[in-house]
């Protein structure tokens, strides 16, 4: 129990191993990437709202977790050339899952932000390209695939 005017600190960096906080700002890239080779492959739009979105995030994130985290990422996808959604998939759908794990276990009060901040970053990367239509018309904010995409970064995060 808190007395009058205490409160619990946020969490941050120094709260976490170096090796868990990699982990974590692996599991944002892997949020944005694995939404982009759902479409084929990830542009440079793509990749630009996913640095965009983490950039923004790094300086006016409500919550300090989230903004040091973001600020601190290394930009380390895990993708190697020529990788294929199907063959991403494992890899970020582990490494989301260990976030989650490492957040619920150092940090459980930020857990549902970062869950959250994780399933924007998908829905960000998402919504960047129209596809499919015709000279525009028809042409879909978000596909099926991206959807799909995203639903995984959803549950991976929320897996406990």
């Amino acid at each position: 129990m808190l007395g009058r005017g205490k409160r619990l600190a946020a969490k941050g960096e120094e709260d976490f191993t170096a090796e868990d906080w990699a982990t974590l700002q692996r599991a944002m890239m892997a949020s944005g990437i694995l939404v982009g080779l759902s479409v084929g492959g990830v542009d440079s739009d793509e990749m630009f709202a996913l640095v965009k979105t983490l950039r923004e995030a790094s300086v006016a994130h409500p919550r300090r977790f989230i903004r040091e985290v973001a600020a601190s990422s290394a930009f380390d996808t895990g993708l190697r050339p020529g990788v294929k959604y199907s063959e991403y998939l494992p890899y970020a759908e582990k490494t989301i899952r260990s976030a989650a794990s490492i957040v619920a276990s150092a940090a459980p009060a930020e857990l549902p932000d970062f869950r959250e901040f994780l399933v924007e970053i998908a829905t960000v990367v998402a919504e960047v390209n129209q596809e499919g239509g015709f000279l525009g018309v028809g042409a879909q904010r978000r596909t099926p695939k991206e959807v799909a995409a995203t639903d995984a970064v959803r549950l991976a995060a929320r897996h406990d």
